[in-house]
């Protein structure tokens, strides 16, 4: 998977910056201590000046304004102040959406970002169109995962299958050169609170979770159906026998553990005195005599 972190800290400050943090320093101008009887004073040292990186020629705004269908793309960079800022930075990669991808954009969502008041937030938004690295397609082929972005979130960059994918976006054209970086032509404008890049490993971890699910069941045994309990019914002979699920433990005679017991009821035997009260006491078995208390 594609986890090498792209983005620099000091990369990503100087994009997050202030484009006024670009411009050379104006000199500040020597300041002369009034003068002593003996000699006058030396003029104080000057501040040195802030280096400006010169723009490249053939940057990547001048790469994308060639193109001609990222017109869109080139005012907003316009209106958030990282025109200048992107013609000077080295080894960065646009993923630049066409005039065609922000006219998909429902037109209140076009009028907010472009109003002046909402700088903050479009600039937000572009810079998670940017990495802080010279990326090429051969790297996104093959591997899927996420990678910083100069607004210090990941989006997902996918090339696992027919087409090169980041977030949601199709890269229609990739590895357009330029001196400072590339440009890789989207079909969508990227959104930062829609970033794949956490929802992708949630997908890779899926089908291991689903696969020890299945091993699971697999392993899980399945308990042996119960006997049926025979219904009685009685011999030839009036013999009932009852067949039931033996006790857990039962053993038959053969001392082999017995799945069922057996039952065997007789028919009953009539008494043919039932019934019957004898008139007279037997002489030979009298019947007790009370013992008064």
């Amino acid at each position: 998977m594609l986890r090498t972190k792209l983005l620099t800290a000091v990369a990503a400050t100087a994009l997050l910056a202030a484009p006024a943090a670009f411009a050379q320093t104006a000199p500040q101008s020597p300041e002369a201590s009034p003068a002593p009887a003996a000699a006058p004073a030396a003029p104080a040292a000057q501040a040195p000046a802030a280096a400006e990186t010169p723009a490249q020629v053939n940057n990547v705004i001048d790469v994308l304004t060639a193109q001609g269908n990222f017109t869109t793309l080139l005012a907003a960079l316009d209106q958030a102040q990282l025109t200048e800022t992107l013609k000077t930075r080295p080894a960065i990669s646009i993923f630049a959406p066409t005039d065609e991808a922000f006219a998909a954009l429902p037109e209140a969502d076009r009028t907010r970002l472009m109003d002046p008041a909402n700088a903050q937030e479009l600039r937000t938004l572009l810079l998670y169109h940017v990495i802080v690295a010279d990326v090429s397609s051969s790297q996104i082929q093959g591997a899927r995962g996420g990678v910083e972005t100069a607004n210090r979130t990941q989006v997902l960059l996918d090339g696992t299958g027919e087409a090169l994918k980041v977030d949601a976006a199709t890269i229609t054209r990739a590895d357009i050169d330029a001196s400072n970086g590339a440009v890789f032509a989207i079909d969508k404008v990227l959104n930062p609170a829609q970033s794949l890049a956490a929802v992708g490993d949630e997908e890779a971890a899926a089908p291991a979770a689903e696969a020890a699910t299945a091993d699971d069941a697999a392993t899980t045994e399945t308990p042996a159906p119960a006997a049926a309990e025979a219904t009685p019914a009685p011999n030839a002979s009036g013999v009932t026998e009852t067949v039931r699920p033996a006790s857990p433990g039962a053993t038959a005679p053969s001392g082999e553990p017995s799945a069922t017991t057996t039952t065997v009821q007789s028919p009953p035997v009539a008494n043919p005195t039932d019934g019957e009260v004898d008139d007279e006491e037997d002489p030979a078995n009298p019947a007790p005599t009370p013992t008064p208390n």
